[in-house]
């Protein structure tokens, strides 16, 4: 298998931009762009978005983990980074749905809205620690990496196990194949192609919205579940991961390579915009929707707030205040000891 070293070292402005609007993407899906506005439209848009939408922010992920660390310092680095701010982040998603929905659903192995990714990050750095090491594991890694996408569908869901097999090739795709595919997605007539892709995808899907059953899209059920047997649901959920992955690439060739002032830095700290979103997520959710769900006005300002809510974030000022919650072993770090 090639060796992902090199490539994964190198990070640009393009970089950035990928994260950042990779971050516009999933806060638009969740937050249900266009929701009220216009009869039918959230669900169409909201359709549209989640095809490619956590395939592209996985995909990210994997692109710049770092190959041949070693499985105890992958560990101890996933701990700091992900569980922690997990453990936090429960609470206080907890402690919203408990004020704006009434006692939150507690259960063993069920997690609170959107935290399942970072449990499943925490998963895939770790089933990546092999490769490089062994040319066997190198040889079988895609095999085994389709092989649970397909069996993910008799899981269940308990502490995302569902999502972390169905989603990890494109964690691994993001790792081993995106940054060979990089040079050429800068090219023009790929953009192009790209961009026509974009418009298929909308033309194709977005009269259908209605008819397909969302929740394939989240990768986060079995098939019993989705009334499949085995083979037609393990056929579905290959063709939902291929064309999340596909379309995604299509956004990427489309992102600015170019820095595009301030903006493009914030790009390296879109897990705080993660995070911040969720309790947000959860408030306009379950307690603003259902309390103005034909409000056209209100429907139009979420949407429009999107962008600047992303961006503020990830300012300077908001890092420093939820340092501690968000990046808590960097906050203990930076704190002088006497």
């Amino acid at each position: 298998m090639p060796e992902p070293a090199k490539a994964t070292a190198e990070r640009s402005a393009w970089h950035d931009n990928m994260r950042l609007v990779a971050m516009f993407i999933v806060v638009a899906g969740h937050w249900g762009i266009g929701r009220g506005a216009f009869p039918g439209t959230s669900s169409n848009i909201s359709f549209v978005i989640y095809i490619f939408h956590m395939p592209l922010f996985i995909m990210l992920a994997g692109r710049f983990v770092r190959p041949r660390a070693s499985f105890d310092a992958t560990f101890r680095k996933g701990w700091g980074q992900l569980l922690i701010p997990f453990a936090f982040f429960f609470l206080v998603d907890l402690f919203v749905l408990s004020k704006v929905s009434g006692p939150p659903f507690v259960a063993f192995g069920h997690l609170p809205y959107g935290l399942w990714f970072l449990v499943s990050l925490f998963f895939w750095r770790l089933m990546v620690v092999p490769v490089g090491r062994w040319r066997s594991f190198d040889r079988l890694v895609w095999p085994l990496a389709l092989l649970g996408l397909v069996l993910s569908g008799l899981l269940p869901n308990w502490w995302s196990l569902v999502r972390t097999f169905a989603f990890f090739p494109a964690f691994l795709f993001g790792m081993l194949v995106l940054p060979r595919l990089e040079p050429h997605l800068r090219r023009p007539w790929v953009r192009v192609a790209s961009a026509a892709l974009l418009v298929a995808t909308v033309v194709v899907v977005w009269p259908r919205a209605q008819q397909y059953n969302y929740l394939w899209l989240h990768q986060s059920r079995s098939y019993d579940e989705l009334g499949r047997d085995f083979v037609s649901g393990a056929g579905l959920r290959l063709l939902v991961a291929a064309a999340g992955i596909v379309v995604a690439l299509a956004v990427v060739s489309l992102v600015p390579t170019r820095r595009v002032g301030s903006l493009s830095g914030l790009g390296r700290f879109t897990l705080y915009a993660y995070l911040l979103h969720l309790p947000v997520t959860e408030f306009i959710i379950y307690w603003l929707i259902p309390r103005t769900d034909s409000n056209a006005a209100v429907s139009v300002s979420v949407s429009l707030a999107i962008i600047p809510f992303v961006l503020v974030v990830m300012t300077r000022p908001v890092r420093r205040l939820t340092q501690p919650l968000v990046e808590p072993v960097e906050f203990a770090k930076s704190v002088p000891v006497p």
